[in-house]
């Protein structure tokens, strides 16, 4: 296996990794999210709620997958990847919000809270998830001539 391949299959195991872990505990927060809404301000809220989780946990996981498929074929597109889906995660994300927030029935605190809440449990448990990773920084097995 090349040393390229090798750094690729590394990389895909890690936005594995970090998909799971991250998706957990915003799962988790998601569902307090759900529940406060729900309870301060009625089903209508809650609903909002949910939606929003739904939203990021989705945006935020797909930025992963992507970027786990995409390091499996060619660890060298990974900044570009990177660079790429993020531009286009965070528009689709303020459109959803635009457009949601004109919707009978939403409730826009709700959901702006539980977007902005979720999305940052899911960078911090990605980012938690990514320091405690065991990571390589220098290739080992053959010296470079």
């Amino acid at each position: 296996m090349s040393t390229s391949t090798d750094a690729g299959v590394q990389a895909a195991q890690a936005f594995g990794f970090l998909l799971r872990r991250a998706s957990l505990v915003t799962g988790i927060a998601a569902v307090v999210c759900v529940a406060v809404a729900w309870v301060w301000k009625g089903p209508s809220a809650g609903l909002s709620s949910l939606i929003g989780a739904a939203i990021v946990i989705a945006f935020f996981g797909a930025r992963l997958v992507v970027m786990r498929k995409v390091t499996e074929k060619n660890p060298h597109m990974i900044m570009l990847t990177a660079m790429v889906v993020y531009s286009v995660k965070i528009v689709l994300l303020g459109v959803a919000m635009l457009l949601l927030i004109r919707v009978d029935g939403i409730s826009g605190p709700a959901l702006g809270f539980t977007v902005i809440l979720t999305a940052v449990v899911w960078l911090a448990a990605e980012l938690r998830g990514f320091m405690t990773m065991r990571i390589p920084v220098f290739m080992g097995g053959e010296q470079s001539k």
